[in-house]
C-alpha cells in the first residue's frame, strides 16, 4: 500500500498526486463506509422496526422526554401510549414492540444526561444529536452576518464548490512544502499545476445527448463507481490537529477555504469548537466498510408464517367457475342456496386489512358490494368472489422484537443472528454475534489530525419569498474525490420559520434466494416494501426512508455518509416579518486517507491575493486610490477571478449532479414478489436481480 501524507515535509503523496491513482482505494476493512455505491445495509429492516425507530425518534423530540422516562411519568407515558396505537402505524406497536421501545429509551436517556448525545434511527447506521455545546450563538451569529449577505438561498456563504482544488488549474505545492496559516502568501516549496485531468474514460452520465439510458451497473469496472469521481475538481478542506493535553481540544492549522483567516479570527476559534466537539459524535456514528455497521437489526427474519392459507371449504366444490348455474345446480333453487352459502361465508369475519396476507387492493371492503342481482346468476363471478373473499381471511402477524434474543443481547450484540425465521438459502448467513470496531478519532488520528470541509449558510426568508423549497433529491455528501466519512450540521439561529427538518434514508438490499414464504407480497409488507405490477410498473427502489430530525437551535446533529439526506421544506411562521436558518456544515475526509487541502494549495481568490499585494507593496501611500484600483483590475485573473470561480462552481454542481444520477440509476430495486424459488439463479433471472453478493 503506498504511503499517503499531505504533510508538506515532502513531495505530495495523496490520491492524484505522487505516482497514487485518482481513484486509489483502501480496502473497506481499513477505512470508513461509505454510501457512494458502496455500502447498503444488509438486511432490509422490518415494518415494525422501522416503526420503533420513527416512534422513538418522535418521542424524544418532547421537551424533558428523559425525565417522564427515568422518573416515569406515567400520564406522559400513557399519552406516549395512546398517541402511538391510535396513529398510522399504530398495529405495528405492540406490547412487546412498545416494551422494547421503552427499554431502549430508558438507556438513551442516561446517555442523553451523561453526555448531551442521543442516537436516533440508530440500526447499521446512525443520527446522533448533541446538545449543551457550550457555544456562544448569539457571538457566531455576529460573526456569520459579517460574512456579508447571501446572494440566494442557494449559494452558501462559505462556499465548498467557490475556488476548489481544480485539476490542471489551480496551484499546488506537489512538491513540498505547506501555505502557513498565517502569511498565506509565504508558502514554502515549489508551486505547480495539480495533476493532468483524470483519465478515467467511464465517467459519464446515466443518459447520452438524446437522454437516452446508458446501462451502468455498481460493480466495479461496469462504468457506476468509476462514474463516482471528478476527473475535474475536488473540494478543498482543512487541516485540523489535536492538542497535546486535552484530546478534544482542536486548532485549525490551515486556511478554510473561502474565509479569511485574518478578517475572521473568531470564527475560526468558533470552528474549532465544533470540529471537537463534533468528534465524540462522530465516533458514534462511524463504522467501518467491511462491518455490518453500528448495531444489528432489532427483529431478523428471512420468512413469514401464514395463518388459514387457502382454507378449504365446501362451497369452493359446490361452485365451480362456469358460466351458466345449469352447469352445477339442477334447478333454480338449488342454485339459489348455494348463494346463500356464499353470502354467508362473503359477509363473514375477515381481519383487519393489515393483517391480510393478501389484501388485495383495488376491491370494494364490502365484497357482496361487488355483484348485481343479475351477476349473482353467473357461477364464475360467485366463485372469484369466493374465493377473494379465502383469500382476505389468511392472515399473518408482522414479527416481535425479543422472540429470538432478547432486547439485553441486543445491546450487547450476543446471539443477534439468530433469526426468526432462517434463512432458506444461507448463502451470506449472518454471524451469530454482532462485531463492531470502537472508533475514537482523537486517538488513532493524534498525530495526523483530520481533514473538514466546512460551509456555512443562511437561508433567508421574506414576505416576497416566504417559503424554502428544500431540496429536491436524497443524496451522499461530496464525490468519491473527497472521500467524505461524516458530516455535522450545527444550528446557529431558526427565527421566525416554521420547523426545519432534515429526512434521511439509506440503501439496503435483499438477496431473494434467502427468502421464503407462501405469499411473496406478504414478506413484502413485512420487509416495508412497495407492492407493485410485475411487467407493468418499475420495481421499487432498494431505499428505505426513515423519517425526518428537527434541526433545532444550538443543536449539532451528525451523521455518516452512508445515509442519504435531504433538507426538507419550511416557510415563514408570522408572513408578515423576515425569517432565517442559519447553519454550519462540517464534512469529516475519512482520515484513513490523506487528500489534497489547503495546506498544499495557496489560496485562489484575488481579492485575498489583491489585499496582500496592496499591503505589501504599500500601494495606498504610493498611488491615487484611482490608480490602485486600476493595478488591481488588471490584475483581475490572479490567482483566479471571481467571474471564473463562479463559473467552475457551476461545473463542479453539474459534477455533483451527475454523481447523483449515476448513484439513483445505479440503486438496485426489490422485486420480493417473485420468490420462492428452488435455484438463486431463477431468482435473478425471473426477477432482474443482478446482484447476489454483500
Amino acid at each position: 500500500m503506498p504511503h499517503i501524507t499531505n504533510a508538506g515535509r515532502g513531495p505530495l503523496q495523496v490520491p492524484g498526486f505522487g505516482g497514487i491513482p485518482l481513484n486509489f482505494e483502501l480496502s473497506p476493512e481499513t477505512r470508513f463506509a461509505h454510501g457512494l455505491l458502496e455500502y447498503r445495509h444488509s438486511p432490509r429492516l422490518t415494518k415494525r422496526e422501522i416503526a420503533m425507530l420513527r416512534l422513538m425518534q418522535h418521542i424524544t423530540e418532547t421537551p424533558g422526554w428523559h425525565r417522564a422516562i427515568l422518573d416515569p411519568d406515567e400520564n406522559q407515558l400513557a399519552r406516549w401510549h395512546r398517541d402511538a396505537v391510535e396513529g398510522p402505524e399504530g398495529f405495528l406497536i405492540t406490547a412487546l414492540a412498545w416494551g422494547w421501545c421503552i427499554s431502549e429509551l430508558r438507556d438513551k436517556a442516561r446517555t442523553w444526561q451523561a453526555t448531551g448525545r442521543l442516537l436516533v434511527f440508530d440500526s447499521s447506521s446512525a443520527v446522533c444529536q448533541s446538545n449543551e455545546l457550550g457555544v456562544s450563538l448569539e457571538d457566531i451569529q455576529k460573526q456569520v452576518t459579517q460574512l456579508g449577505p447571501q446572494i440566494n438561498n442557494y449559494s452558501p456563504l462559505v462556499d465548498p464548490f467557490l475556488y476548489p482544488l481544480a485539476y490542471a488549474r489551480s496551484p499546488v505545492l506537489s512538491s513540498g512544502g505547506e501555505v502557513p496559516l498565517h502569511d498565506l502568501w509565504c508558502s514554502t516549496g515549489e508551486v505547480d499545476k495539480g495533476l493532468p485531468l483524470h483519465p478515467f474514460n467511464q465517467l459519464q452520465f446515466p443518459f447520452d445527448h438524446l437522454r437516452r439510458r446508458i446501462p451502468l451497473d455498481r460493480q466495479p469496472g461496469y462504468g457506476g463507481p468509476e462514474s463516482c469521481y471528478s476527473n475535474h475538481f475536488q473540494w478543498l478542506p482543512f487541516e485540523v490537529t489535536f492538542s497535546s493535553n486535552d484530546p478534544l481540544d482542536v486548532s485549525i492549522t490551515s486556511y478554510v477555504n473561502n474565509l479569511h483567516p485574518q478578517n475572521h479570527r473568531n470564527l475560526y476559534a468558533h470552528l474549532e469548537d465544533l470540529v471537537a466537539r463534533s468528534v465524540s459524535s462522530w465516533n458514534e456514528v462511524l463504522f467501518y466498510g467491511n462491518s455490518r455497521g453500528r448495531h444489528p437489526p432489532r427483529i431478523l427474519t428471512y420468512g413469514c408464517h401464514i395463518h388459514n392459507y387457502m382454507e378449504e371449504r365446501k362451497i369452493f366444490r359446490d361452485i365451480v367457475p362456469l358460466l351458466n348455474w345449469r352447469g352445477i345446480c339442477d334447478t333454480h333453487e338449488d342454485w339459489q342456496k348455494l348463494c346463500d352459502n356464499a353470502r354467508e361465508y362473503i359477509s363473514g369475519p375477515e381481519p383487519p386489512k393489515w393483517q391480510q396476507a393478501e389484501p388485495r387492493s383495488g376491491r370494494s371492503p364490502n365484497l357482496l358490494d361487488e355483484l348485481t342481482p343479475e351477476q349473482w346468476e353467473n357461477p364464475r363471478l360467485v366463485s372469484q368472489l369466493t374465493r377473494s373473499k379465502r383469500a382476505r381471511r389468511a392472515w399473518f402477524n408482522h414479527p416481535e422484537p425479543g422472540v429470538s434474543f432478547s432486547y439485553e443481547q441486543w445491546k450487547e450484540g450476543k446471539f443477534t443472528g439468530r433469526a426468526i425465521i432462517p434463512q432458506r438459502v444461507g448463502k451470506f448467513p449472518d454471524p451469530l454475534h454482532h462485531q463492531y470496531t470502537p472508533v475514537r478519532l482523537q486517538d488513532t488520528f493524534r498525530e495526523q489530525g483530520l481533514q473538514v470541509v466546512v460551509e456555512i449558510f443562511n437561508i433567508e426568508l421574506t414576505p416576497e419569498s416566504p417559503t424554502y423549497s428544500g431540496e429536491a433529491h436524497f443524496h451522499i455528501e461530496g464525490l468519491r474525490n473527497d472521500r467524505i466519512a461524516a458530516t455535522s450540521l450545527f444550528v446557529v439561529e431558526t427565527k421566525n420559520i416554521t420547523e426545519p427538518r432534515i429526512s434521511f434514508q439509506h440503501e439496503d438490499k435483499v438477496h431473494a434466494s434467502e427468502l421464503e414464504c407462501k405469499v411473496p407480497n406478504t414478506l413484502a409488507n413485512v420487509l416495508d416494501i412497495d407492492s407493485f405490477k410485475l411487467f407493468e410498473e418499475q420495481a421499487p427502489e432498494a431505499l428505505h426512508t426513515f423519517g425526518s430530525v428537527p434541526l433545532t437551535k444550538g443543536h449539532l446533529l451528525s451523521w455518516p455518509n452512508t445515509f442519504r439526506s435531504k433538507q426538507e421544506s419550511f416557510r415563514l411562521a408570522d408572513p408578515s416579518q423576515p425569517g432565517n436558518l442559519t447553519g454550519i456544515k462540517l464534512r469529516l475526509v475519512d482520515p484513513h486517507y490523506r487528500i489534497c487541502s489547503t495546506r498544499n494549495v495557496p489560496p485562489q481568490q484575488h481579492d485575498w491575493w489583491a489585499t496582500s499585494a496592496q499591503q505589501a507593496a504599500h500601494l495606498d501611500r504610493r498611488l491615487p486610490a484611482e490608480l490602485v484600483q486600476l493595478v488591481m483590475n488588471q490584475t483581475e485573473q490572479w490567482p483566479v477571478s471571481r467571474a471564473k470561480a463562479e463559473r467552475l462552481c457551476q461545473e463542479l454542481h453539474l459534477d455533483h449532479e451527475r454523481v447523483r444520477m449515476v448513484i439513483d440509476e445505479c440503486v438496485g430495486h426489490h422485486i420480493v414478489g417473485c420468490i420462492p424459488f428452488d435455484d438463486p439463479q431463477d431468482v435473478r433471472v425471473a426477477s432482474g436481480l443482478g446482484y447476489e453478493s454483500p
